[in-house]
């Protein structure tokens, strides 16, 4: 400790009055301390006279090391660099569109009010946009925006805590209690399906899964894979019964049902005869879960929306660029939409950057921490959005989080950004307050909702791509495998039906959350990297944006309408534009 805090008293006591001069000339003119002379003697040996030459080129090494890689101190310069308004970087000066570049070391102001006064007109898209694919491109009435968009949220709140406000905790749940969960559903589906499955065969009884029958039986059971590795087939299917039959499973023979789909995890009804000893039921009649009762979409409800889901940068690179496009094409637009979905992950955990810890915004040399990048995003999303949300009427926008986010750790459901996020980053504060203030909502993921009348369910998992990749599907000529898949969805009435759950990150004591409330929606858009761009199956409108960015590529976001009509079919009464970057 001596040697480091008083290296240079020890210097000056040892040198002779020439070689003292000679020491406080270069102090003078490098300014070094104790740490320095420290650092030197440590490298070079004991200082003295005849190293004096050495030490004067020890502190030019040192000095040039400690200048800045650019010489931008004091320089001006117009605002035209994309990722150099963000609060990270500057502050934006009053009165004039001049910035002053600071030194190496970032500040971290915020932008200033960004909600306040005059909204600034929306920046010119960097990139192309055509369209990719339409469905239903005929001559559709699209009712001019009049009036504000009418959101309301359907069903219970499932991502609160107990004080109701703040997020559920989730890493507590037991194995035990998952499958009790499960058990749980399944005994609330048996009463429904025996009676629906009676009601078309009379003369079919009753039973328990594993309880052997000789006469016509019908079974409520969920389907499992019969090899804990393999991928269900017809041969491997059984199916296991609730804690009321004792948990008992059987194997599923389907030979002659006629009609057949089935994946891991869902709940059916089957009429047949078991076996003498009751280990196989064969089946004559598959029910693959409870039909929904057809919801008419009122005469007059309309709905024009435009859906981009993310990751928003390309997998190898941090590079916002294409979002930034999208809203400003949005914002320009002559049919402005009344409603803006975005889906996340804003900073994809699967970026390369991110997991290698590189993490570096264009026009940057220096690191960045997450904390820092969500700031610069969210400053970005405040800056384009505000043409938005000041517009009379106002658009609204609609975030729902993702799985892949790096600052939501939350499995399905998962609380809203703001919630989750607004507690420990920060730096990103005052930029998620700024979207706050504009009126953007934050909504849980899976979501369901009501707009204009219309009933929307939101996520930005993909609940399609599981369900066609495990679907054992035997169904008259003629049939898509991916519109009996998205019937699948509706009769089991939920998004993600499978068991084991895919996405595995479900917390099984608020799957509730997950399950369509009050009947099928009329509307259901979630990203797929299924070839599904929009389909009309039972009724209901899925949609699939696709991704803006892909790994090594720009993607697609859509944009759709329903218009009103009255005797028409819902068929009759959409568009879907899928719209690609270039």
């Amino acid at each position: 400790r001596q040697t480091v805090f008083f290296a240079m008293e020890d210097v000056q006591s040892r040198l002779a009055s020439e070689s003292k001069e000679k020491f406080a000339e270069l102090r003078t003119t490098y300014g070094f301390g104790d740490n320095e002379v420290a650092c030197f003697e440590m490298n070079h040996g004991e200082l003295n006279a005849g190293k004096m030459s050495l030490f004067e080129a020890f502190l030019e090494n040192e000095k040039v090391k400690r200048m800045p890689k650019k010489q931008l101190l004091g320089t001006a310069r117009p605002l035209t660099a994309r990722w150099t308004q963000g609060p990270a970087d500057l502050k934006r000066s009053s009165g004039s569109n001049v910035v002053t570049t600071p030194i190496t070391k970032r500040t971290r102001e915020a932008a200033g009010d960004l909600d306040a006064g005059t909204p600034t007109p929306p920046s010119k898209p960097s990139h192309q946009i055509s369209v990719k694919s339409s469905i239903n491109t005929g001559n559709l009435q699209k009712i001019p925006l009049s009036s504000t968009a009418n959101v309301k949220l359907l069903g219970d709140c499932f991502w609160t805590g107990q004080d109701g406000q703040s997020a559920y905790t989730w890493m507590d749940e037991a194995l035990s209690e998952r499958a009790i969960r499960r058990d749980e559903r399944l005994q609330e589906w048996e009463a429904p399906i025996t009676s629906l499955l009676q009601q078309r065969v009379q003369e079919a009884v009753i039973g328990a899964v594993g309880v052997p029958s000789q006469v016509e039986t019908i079974l409520c059971g969920r389907i499992a894979c019969e090899g804990l590795d393999g991928r269900l087939n017809e041969q491997s299917m059984l199916l296991e019964g609730s804690t009321l039959a004792a948990g008992a499973k059987v194997q599923l023979n389907v030979a002659n049902c006629q009609h057949l789909a089935a994946v891991p995890g869902q709940i059916v009804g089957v009429v047949g005869r078991s076996g003498m000893t009751g280990n196989t039921f064969h089946a004559h009649e598959f029910l693959p879960g409870l039909p929904q009762q057809a919801q008419p979409l009122g005469e007059n409800c309309a709905l024009h929306a435009a859906v981009i889901a993310g990751p928003f940068s390309k997998k190898k690179e941090l590079d916002f660029a294409a979002l930034e496009s999208v809203l400003a094409e949005v914002a320009a637009s002559s049919e402005r939409p009344e409603v803006l979905i975005i889906f996340g992950p804003f900073l994809d955990c699967n970026n390369d950057k991110v997991v290698s810890g590189e993490v570096h915004l264009p026009g940057r040399e220096e690191p960045c921490s997450f904390e820092e990048i969500y700031a610069v995003l969210f400053a970005m999303l405040a800056r384009n959005l505000q043409p938005l949300r000041r517009a009379n009427p106002p658009t609204e926008v609609l975030i729902v989080p993702s799985l892949d986010e790096v600052a939501a750790f939350h499995p399905l459901p998962q609380p809203p950004l703001d919630v989750v996020m607004g507690s420990y980053l920060m730096a990103s504060k005052d930029s998620l307050e700024s979207l706050q203030r504009l009126g953007v909502r934050f909504l849980p993921n899976p979501v369901h909702l009501e707009i204009n009348g219309i009933k929307v369910s939101l996520s930005s998992a993909d609940a399609l791509t599981p369900v066609i990749r495990e679907l054992v599907l035997r169904c008259p000529s003629g049939q898509r495998k991916m519109d009996e898949a998205l019937r699948l969805l509706l009769r089991q009435r939920c998004l993600f039906p499978m068991v084991p759950r895919e996405p595995a990150q479900v917390y099984e004591a608020r799957a509730q959350a997950l399950d369509f409330p009050g009947g099928a929606p009329h509307l259901c858009i979630f990203p797929s990297i299924a070839g599904l761009s929009a389909t009309v199956a039972d009724d209901t409108l899925f949609v699939n944006p696709g991704f803006l960015c892909k790994s090594g590529a720009l993607g697609s976001f859509a944009e759709l309408w329903i218009a009103p009509g009255g005797a028409s079919t819902l068929k009759d009464r959409i568009r879907v534009d899928v719209k690609k970057l270039e």
